[in-house]
C-alpha cells in the first residue's frame, strides 16, 4: 500500500512509496486516451510479434505502445520496489490528452509533488530520450467581414489576409538549430474558414501555426515574435494556444546512467540515448529542476503512424522496461 496518495479533482493521483522527502523519483504514467474502437476484435489479444516486427509474443491494442505497456511497466516496478527505501518513489498517473502540460501542472503545482529525479513512461524503443524540442500553438485570426462571393466588394475577404500569412510564415525568423534536438520551425497545419455556407465569403479565418522550440525558449517570446513578424497585415489577432516546454537531461544524469544499466541488465538490447522529435511531458517537469527522460516500451513507428492503425507491444520488452525501471528505483531510492 503506499504511504500517501494525493488525488486531483481532475482525475490525476500521485502515490508515494517510502519516506515524506523532497529527493526521490517521480514516475509519471499516463492514462490511455486512444480510441478502442479503432482495432474492433483484436484489442487485447496476444499474438506472435514476429509478423509486427517485433521480438516474442506481443499484445494488440490501441494505446498498447504508447501508454499501456509503459504504465503496467511501471506499476510492476514499483510493485516489486524495495521495502528500505531511503527516499520516496512517486508513482503517478498523468491525465494529459490535448498536448499541453496541464497534467504535470496539476501534479507538481495543484498536488505539490516534489523530487529529486523524474522518468516519463512512454513507448521509446527501450531507449533513453534525453530531450526534445517545445512547441507552442500560435492561434493567428484573419478578421474580414462577409458577403456573397458574386458581390465580393460588399464584404472583405479574410483569405486573402490569410494567404498573405501563410506565405509570411516561409519567413519567419528563427533561432539557429540545435545541435542536439534539431531547428526550430514555424509550421501552419489547421486553416479553417468561418462561416461555411454556398457562395459566401466568410467572416474570417482561422490558421493555428505549430511554432517549435528550443531549449532556451519559451512559448510567450515565441509568440510575440511571430506576431511582429506578422504585423504588416491588417485585421489580425495572434495569440497563444497550447504549449509545451523544451527538454534536456545530460547523459550524465545519475536517472539516465540508472536507465541505461537497467536496459544492460534486462539484455533486451543495447543501451541507448536519442533526442525525440516529438514534444512530450518531460519539459515541464524538467522546467522545475527535476531532470526528467523519457523510458519505456513501445515502437516509436506505432506511436506515430499507428495511432489509427494496429498497435502492440512486445510482452517482453515490458518486462525489460521493468527491469530498468525497478534499477533505477533501486539506484535512486534504495541506496
Amino acid at each position: 500500500d503506499p504511504d500517501e496518495v494525493r488525488r486531483h479533482d481532475q482525475g490525476d493521483i500521485a502515490l508515494r512509496f517510502g519516506p515524506d522527502r523532497d529527493d526521490g523519483l517521480l514516475i509519471q504514467t499516463y492514462i490511455v486516451s486512444q480510441h478502442a474502437n479503432l482495432m474492433e476484435g483484436e484489442a487485447g489479444s496476444v499474438v506472435e510479434g514476429e509478423d509486427l516486427g517485433l521480438q516474442g509474443k506481443a499484445v494488440l491494442g490501441q494505446g498498447a505502445s504508447q501508454n499501456k505497456g509503459p504504465l503496467a511497466a511501471a506499476f510492476a516496478a514499483v510493485r516489486k520496489r524495495p521495502k528500505n527505501l531511503s527516499r520516496p518513489v512517486w508513482l503517478a498517473v498523468n491525465t494529459e490528452g490535448r498536448s499541453s502540460h496541464g497534467g504535470s501542472m496539476r501534479l507538481l503545482d495543484d498536488l505539490g509533488v516534489t523530487a529529486a529525479y523524474g522518468i516519463v513512461a512512454f513507448g521509446t524503443d527501450l531507449r533513453v530520450s534525453l530531450g526534445n524540442r517545445g512547441r507552442v500553438d500560435v492561434e493567428v485570426r484573419v478578421k474580414g467581414a462577409s458577403s456573397h462571393s458574386s458581390q465580393p466588394w460588399l464584404g472583405k475577404n479574410p483569405i486573402e489576409g490569410a494567404a498573405d500569412v501563410v506565405t509570411a510564415l516561409r519567413t519567419t525568423p528563427l533561432p539557429a538549430p540545435d545541435p542536439e534536438v534539431g531547428p526550430a520551425s514555424a509550421t501552419p497545419y489547421q486553416f479553417a474558414c468561418y462561416p461555411i455556407a454556398p457562395h459566401t465569403i466568410p467572416e474570417d479565418v482561422r490558421i493555428v501555426v505549430d511554432r517549435r522550440l528550443l531549449p532556451g525558449e519559451t512559448p510567450d517570446a515565441a509568440v510575440d515574435a511571430l506576431r511582429a513578424h506578422l504585423a504588416s497585415t491588417e485585421g489580425i489577432d495572434v495569440d497563444t494556444g497550447v504549449w509545451m516546454f523544451p527538454a534536456r537531461v545530460t547523459a550524465d544524469a545519475p536517472v539516465v546512467a540508472a536507465l541505461l544499466e537497467g536496459t544492460r541488465r534486462a539484455g533486451r538490447r543495447e543501451p541507448e540515448t536519442f533526442w525525440s522529435l516529438n514534444a512530450f511531458d518531460a519539459g515541464y517537469a524538467c522546467s522545475k529542476g527535476i531532470p526528467t527522460p523519457m523510458y519505456g516500451p513501445g515502437r516509436r513507428s506505432f506511436a506515430g503512424a499507428g495511432l489509427v492503425g494496429n498497435d502492440a507491444v512486445a510482452l517482453g520488452d515490458c518486462e525489460a522496461a521493468t527491469l530498468a525501471y525497478g534499477f533505477a528505483i533501486e539506484t535512486l531510492c534504495a541506496s
